[in-house]
Parts: C-alpha cells; structure tokens; sequence
C-alpha cells in the first residue's frame, strides 16, 4: 500500500499540475524546474527534515493551491490534503535537525494505530 499511494498520487499530482501549467500558458516553466529536481525522491528520506521545517510556510501555500486550481475548474482534494499533512508537522517539527525517521514518525496523529502486518 506504501508504495501505490506514491506512485498513484505523484502520476496523478503530475497530471494536475500539468493541466493548471496548461490554463495559464507556463508549461515549459514548469517542465523546466522539473527537469531540476531530484529524481530519487522516495529513495531519499534525507531532505524529509528540511520539508518539514517549511510546512509552517507550505501549508497556507497549498490552500492557495487548492484555490487556484478550484477557480480553474481541476479538482483540490490533493492540495487540500498536502495542507493538512504539512500542517501536521507544522504544529509538531520545531527545527530542521530532526533527523528524517523522527520527521516522519511526526505525521502520526495523536494516537498512533497498532502495527499491522500484511
């Protein structure tokens, strides 16, 4: 399950990104800084701490997103639910030195459901 909620929402994130860069004419932009990203993002948890360090910033940012994208007719449930993790660790994450299993343990909510093996 782990790795069909990546792959299923980051192709999905990718098509919706593309259609809001389509309606406002900036789709070689957004392909241009694509090209600049790392490519390894799930294999790489190091940078995890530095995201979360931002979600006090990221997180109003991503309801402009869902604005934006509601006013263009695309669907926001994404961007809304990025907002809600970001602020997750924006409430819990005080500093970026935390280092990237505890950045990730962060996103548990209050109470953490029992491990389940599958």
């Amino acid at each position: 399950m782990a790795f069909a909620s990546y792959q299923k929402v980051s192709r999905t994130l990718v098509a919706l990104a593309l259609a809001l860069a389509d309606d406002h004419d900036v789709t070689e932009a957004l392909l241009t800084e694509a090209r600049h990203m790392p490519g390894d993002i799930l294999a790489n948890r190091g940078y995890l701490p530095s995201v979360a360090a931002r979600a006090w910033r990221w997180a109003p940012e991503m309801r402009e997103v869902a604005d934006t994208l509601t006013a263009r007719y695309l669907p926001s449930d994404l961007a809304l639910a990025t907002a809600e993790v970001l602020q997750r660790w924006a409430d819990t994450t005080t500093d970026h030195t935390t280092d990237p299993t505890t950045t990730v343990q962060h996103l548990h909510g209050p109470q953490q459901l029992p491990h389940v093996a599958m």
